[in-house]
Order: C-alpha cells, then sequence, then structure tokens
C-alpha cells in the first residue's frame, strides 16, 4: 500500500479528483436522488450479487410493493420472496424481511444511524454497513467491495490477491486512514469507478479521474491487476426434476428451511446415480401413491454460485386424487431433509405466477404440455 505520509499529492489526487469526477459524472440511479437510508438500503442488498443496471426494475417493482420499513415488516415472507423473484440468492430477500422486523420491534421503525448498530442486522455485513452508514448519514466509515479492492490495487500497483482476507482487511484498514469527510461520496466514487472505468478487462485509463495518481498506469501493469487466485471448480450434479399432473394441475412442494432455495416452492427433485427417472419416482413415491411409469420430457441446466444442476425432467400423469394429506408424511429433498406433506400443493398453469417459484423451475414450465 502506499505511504500516507510519503505519497501525500498521490493520495490528495485519489481523495479530490475522485469525489468531483463522481459527484458530476454518477448515473442517475433512482435510490441516489434521496438519502432515506431504508431505499439505500434496500439497493444495497440488491447490489450484492446483481449488476447496477439489471437490478433497477427489481428495485423499483420491490420499493412499490414495500415502500417503507413498516410495509417490508409486516409482508407474509412469501410476498418478500415473490417480490425478489428473479434475482437469486433469495437468503437475501430473508435476511432483508427479517431486519425489518427487527427494525420495527427493536428500534421503532428507525433504520440505526450507525455503522457499528448496522451491522448487528441480518444481512448486514462491513461492507452494506459501511455504504449505508456513509452514503446516508455520511458516518467516516469505508464500504469495501470487489470494485473497490480492484480499484485500490490498481491505485497503489499492489500484487496480493484480493480473494484473500488478509489482503482485503489490509485494504480496508488503509483506506480508513485516507477518507475524507465527504465519506459516502469518496465511497460511490470508488465504487463507481469501477463499475465504469477501472473494469476488470480493458480499464478506460485514457479518461480516468484519478489516472495521474495511479501507480499502475505508471508503472504499465494495469491488465495484470488486480491478483485474484481462482476460484474452486463449481460442483456439477446429475439432477432428476418431477412434474406430476392431477387433474390439470401441477405439483409444489416447499423446499426446506436451509439450504440451496431455503422455503421456496419447488417441483420435486432428487439427486440421481441411475439417471432413468427411477430416483425421482422413489422419492415421489414416498407421498403419492399409484405413480406411473416416468416420462421423459426434456434437460435443463441452472447455474448456482458453487453447484450446476443437470436436470432430467419426467412427467408423471395421475388420474385421481391420490396425494397423501396427513401431515405425518413427509418428503425428504435432495439433501436427506424432510419437508411436511402440508408443504405441497397443486397449482393450475395459471396459478403459478401465485408461488415463489425459483428461475431454475419456473423455465422448465415451458416443457409442459397443457
Amino acid at each position: 500500500m502506499l505511504d500516507t505520509k510519503n505519497n501525500d499529492q498521490i493520495i490528495k489526487i485519489l481523495q479530490q479528483d475522485l469525489t468531483k469526477w463522481f459527484i458530476k459524472s454518477k448515473r442517475d440511479l433512482p435510490f441516489r436522488r434521496t438519502k432515506d437510508p431504508y431505499f439505500i438500503w434496500i439497493s444495497e442488498i440488491m447490489a450484492q450479487q446483481t449488476q447496477i443496471d439489471t437490478l433497477i426494475p427489481y428495485y423499483n417493482r420491490f420499493i412499490e410493493n414495500f415502500p417503507n420499513v413498516f410495509s417490508l415488516a409486516a409482508a407474509p415472507e412469501d410476498a418478500v420472496i415473490k417480490a425478489w423473484e428473479g434475482l437469486g440468492y433469495y437468503s437475501r430477500a430473508r435476511n432483508l424481511h427479517q431486519a425489518a422486523k427487527t427494525i420495527v420491534s427493536d428500534y421503532e421503525g428507525i433504520i440505526p444511524h450507525t455503522f457499528a448498530e448496522l451491522i448487528k442486522l441480518p444481512g448486514i455485513g462491513p461492507y452494506t454497513g459501511g455504504a449505508i452508514a456513509s452514503i446516508a448519514f455520511n458516518e467516516r466509515v469505508s464500504a469495501v467491495d470487489g470494485n473497490v479492492l480492484r480499484v485500490i490495487s490498481r491505485y497503489c500497483n499492489s500484487f496480493d490477491d484480493i480473494g484473500d482476507a488478509k489482503t482485503k482487511k489490509r485494504m480496508t484498514q488503509w483506506i480508513e486512514t485516507i477518507l475524507p469527510a465527504a465519506s459516502g461520496d469518496f465511497n460511490e466514487g470508488l465504487m463507481e469507478l469501477g463499475a465504469m472505468i477501472c473494469t476488470p478487462q480493458g480499464p478506460q485509463c485514457l479518461i480516468c479521474p484519478i489516472r495521474s495518481g495511479c501507480q499502475s498506469y505508471a508503472a504499465g501493469t494495469t491488465e495484470q491487476i488486480p491478483v485474484k487466485k481462482k476460484k474452486q471448480k463449481q460442483l456439477t450434479k446429475q439432477m432428476e426434476v418431477g412434474i406430476v399432473k392431477q387433474n390439470g394441475e401441477l405439483f409444489f412442494v416447499r423446499r426446506p428451511k436451509s439450504g440451496l432455495l431455503s422455503g421456496m416452492w419447488s417441483f420435486p427433485i432428487a439427486e440421481t446415480a441411475e439417471g432413468n427417472g427411477s430416483d425421482i419416482k422413489k422419492k415421489l413415491g414416498e407421498t403419492i401413491s399409484e405413480l406411473g411409469e416416468p416420462v421423459f420430457i426434456g434437460t435443463s441446466r441452472h447455474v448456482f454460485s458453487h453447484i450446476i444442476w443437470e436436470m432430467s425432467v419426467y412427467a408423471f400423469t395421475l388420474d385421481g386424487l391420490v396425494c397423501e394429506t396427513d401431515a405425518n408424511t413427509y418428503l425428504p429433498d435432495n439433501n436427506g431433509q424432510s419437508t411436511s406433506a402440508n408443504q405441497t400443493t397443486f397449482k393450475a398453469l395459471s396459478q403459478v405466477d401465485d408461488l415463489a417459484l425459483p428461475i431454475a423451475f419456473s423455465k422448465l414450465l415451458s416443457l409442459i404440455n397443457d
């Protein structure tokens, strides 16, 4: 990192020129038109795993449904998940909902004003807490995400691995020592620069507002930085999905409250070794009697952050009401957990939109014949 004493001019460029550029050139985004911490909070949670341009329609829809913390706290969880549909990483929505309840019950509906209090809330870590505290309340605290790590690595010509927690800690501490009074604009400026100019590939150095102080530009190393070790290869799982029809309706199950896509609705799914429909038939057989032979109707692939599902999809048709409804009947999920039978439902195609159905399963609807 740069020495804060011996590189005063370089640090001054970072502090002042970056902030001036941001105030003049920042994108006009709906959550930048306000200092209301609720709107900033929602946008920052959405932005954790989503590109800004992509999240805007989701943000607008979410705010329309839940315009304040009270409406969010009072909403059923299914309604919150439904409003989040399409953004993925649904634990973010659940944490958002739980945090809203905490804010209403413990803070009388007033979002905490300090970083120390914010990070006590579910789903708010150091980055999100720092972003809210600095942008909404101008608290002098950093907000370090991937964009910021890349910008600072290049500016300081650092070859340290930004995937290493020690590197992030060291960079965060260094940023804390140089934060200007307008810390919110400075933090957003770093994020904006990383998103728009100091991009992962092909950084636009010639129009960069802090180029004159950038050490990697001076050394000609911008394409080599940042250094980040490759992530562990995603695990691929072979899965079988069962689409059960009964009197024109489709069978859905609610997934367990923990694990992948927790608490959401899905078609029954099972990891398979045989690959001929026998595994999903066996799983369904624990809840549905008189089940016919599986009919293969297609394949689908869904990529999560750490797992890839290669799905073979099988159809089952039922002639009469044969699904067990005893609350003591259980449907194990692909991780061996169990879902109570009262967490199952039949829905017509026209009613599927009422469910919080993740994209991994909603895209399978195109395989179904009416």
